[in-house]
């Protein structure tokens, strides 16, 4: 059993993740266009789906009615302030997501095909570069990133469809699961975010592999040997690999950047409600147990709250990270050729490396990095202890 599980190729798995993820998507209607194989190189290509995109509309717009009409009263009847602030949360964040999203499927519908399509050609790009065959995606960190966010996900869908299990009543059912398709259709837009970032640090990382190992030892082949210099065939190989090397980071770089001036906004409404619905949800497990049946339930939805932000702000800075890696491979050291155009050749890839910085700032306001990560946990700590006092002496604890 031992070995068997040595055997199986996390890339691999990783792969199968994002299979599910990308069908569990299209089932909330968030993705609406098609991925598979062209006809002429078996090639995965993003094609538009017409039909299915208008359907998913049309059913979100929908949803959207009923939230409005049936549940919105429903809040505004809430008296006690926690509750009505979570669920004006719950409801605003909802629905201004699902506007975003109809945006971006009708208004940057083509400029989303194309950067599909530019992160699949980007992949295959990067695997023609290498010599070694690669299958899946990522690796080791990318597959445990995977695996955390598959689990929440599993999660987030337990307790949404738990909620319709005591209802009998058709227009309740109704009402719930138009209300249910919004919100986890609005908490989609994190996910496709964390997907984002985590496919521009695994394409980083393994053009960074290339650098560090192929590149390096190609360039070293160029070390005047003992039978004499260096031929001009060898100059023409090692000078393509070091365009093409130039060529891939400059297309990640403005891949990523499309990726997150399309999805910045959505993504930054989505991250502070999340926040935000985590510190009151908080309050409310940690101060109004009694009102909830399943505490364990509710902690739950706390730390999945919780490792969404984390997750996000985690594959963000591996994108990041992965982006500066470039500078500390040292290849300055290598030996190169005594050919002047070579030497003019390599001082322009070593100053193009500095330009390859891929940053997160959201509209501005702030970068994302692991400081969000401390700063997010040190005001939960010293949330959590405020709480917890004020419990003490009020008697609530």
């Amino acid at each position: 059993m031992i070995e068997r599980l040595k055997k199986v190729s996390l890339p691999a798995l990783s792969a199968v993740i994002l299979f599910c993820s990308y069908h569990y998507g299209r089932i909330l209607g968030v993705i609406c266009f098609d991925i598979g194989q062209r006809t002429s190189d078996n090639s995965l290509v993003a094609r538009n789906k017409p039909e299915f995109k208008w359907f998913c509309l049309s059913f979100r717009l929908i949803s959207a009615t009923s939230v409005c009409c049936f549940c919105a009263p429903h809040v505004a009847e809430i008296e006690d302030p926690y509750e009505w602030l979570l669920q004006c949360l719950r409801l605003s964040a909802s629905l201004i997501c699902g506007i975003c999203i109809i945006v971006v499927q009708i208004c940057y519908e083509r400029e989303l095909l194309r950067l599909i399509n530019s992160f699949l050609r980007l992949f295959r790009r990067v695997r023609r570069l290498s010599s070694l065959k690669r299958i899946g995606f990522g690796g080791k960190r990318e597959f445990f990133l995977l695996l955390f966010k598959f689990i929440c996900l599993v999660y987030e869908l337990y307790c949404e469809l738990y909620q319709l299990w005591p209802l009998t009543d058709f227009l309740s059912w109704f009402t719930m699961l138009c209300e249910i398709f919004l919100e986890i259709g609005s908490l989609m837009i994190i996910h496709i975010g964390f997907v984002g970032y985590l496919s521009v640090a695994a394409l980083y990382s393994e053009v960074n592999r290339f650098a560090r190992f192929e590149l390096r030892r190609q360039l070293r082949s160029l070390e005047r040997p003992a039978g004499g210099p260096v031929s001009r065939r060898q100059l023409r190989i090692v000078e393509y690999r070091v365009d093409e090397c130039i060529s891939v980071y400059d297309e990640i770089e403005r891949v990523g950047r499309t990726f997150h001036r399309l999805l910045e906004l959505p993504v930054l409404i989505i991250l502070l409600g999340k926040m935000f619905s985590t510190i009151i949800l908080s309050y409310e497990v940690i101060i109004r147990a009694e009102l909830y049946p399943s505490k364990i339930g509710m902690w739950g939805l706390v730390v999945k709250s919780f490792a969404d932000v984390i997750l996000l702000t985690l594959a963000v800075h591996e994108a990041v990270s992965s982006s500066r890696m470039v500078r500390r491979l040292s290849l300055e050291n290598c030996p190169i050729s005594e050919h002047k155009e070579w030497h003019v050749k390599w001082e322009m890839f070593l100053s193009r490396l500095n330009f390859f910085e891929f940053r997160v700032k959201p509209l501005g306001l702030f970068e994302v990095s692991n400081e969000v990560i401390l700063l997010f946990l040190s005001s939960m700590i010293t949330y959590f202890t405020y709480v917890v006092q004020y419990g003490i002496q009020t008697n609530r604890l």
